[in-house]
């Protein structure tokens, strides 16, 4: 995905920052000298990183502690970053739950399809004008392979991957002209470590 050159002013955000792919995103981003906003639920593990980042690559990193799951939470996210500078946007932040969905708990699904559908679209209709406006931008939506067909015992991530895979493709097409690339990342099973260990990111 072409990207923005780095410039003081302005950030790129990694949301889901604080393990695996999110971790591997903000250090690249930083390793090319991009300042960053760093997002994921725990304050402690992010704040390591920022501090990791800014001593390896002398870059500013802004650690927000946010639940994107959390509409009043991700509102105030998405409030401050429609007024920031926002150069590249990776919306990495996802979950995902297992087993038969009349057996799930329902706020669960519920929370999964805030974050892991709402999350990418508030986001994105946050910066995007910005970019639009400057005519430069670098938009990474977390898809999955998962969204490309349906999963049963799997099927509320399944169907949030399938938004995240076919918003970020149309997406494309509607702003390739106005110098704001967008591209969705598919990837397979991640190993990863969650709070909550009934639920794993993928």
């Amino acid at each position: 995905m072409p990207v923005p050159a780095p410039s003081p002013d302005a950030r790129a955000v990694v949301t889901g920052a604080s393990q695996n792919i999110g971790e591997a995103l903000a250090t690249e981003l930083a390793t090319r000298g991009h300042h960053l906003i760093i997002t994921a639920r725990r304050e402690d593990v992010l704040t390591s990183l920022a501090q990791r980042l800014t001593e390896r690559f002398r870059v500013t990193v802004e650690v927000r502690a946010v639940d994107l799951a959390d509409p009043a939470a991700r509102t105030t996210l998405c409030d401050e970053l429609a007024s920031r500078e926002i150069s590249i946007l990776c919306a990495n932040a996802g979950t995902a739950t297992f087993g038969p969905i009349v057996g799930l708990d329902p706020e669960g699904e519920k929370a999964q399809v805030q974050l892991n559908v709402l999350g990418v679209h508030d986001l994105v209709l946050a910066v995007l004008p910005g970019m639009v406006k400057r005519g430069a931008g670098g938009i990474l939506v977390s898809g999955s392979v998962a969204g490309n067909s349906p999963i049963p015992n799997n099927a509320t991530y399944a169907a949030s991957k399938a938004f995240a895979n076919t918003f970020s493709e149309s997406l494309r097409g509607e702003v390739k002209s106005a110098g704001v690339h967008v591209t969705v990342l598919a990837p397979g099973p991640v190993r990863t470590d969650l709070p909550d260990p009934s639920e794993q990111s993928l």
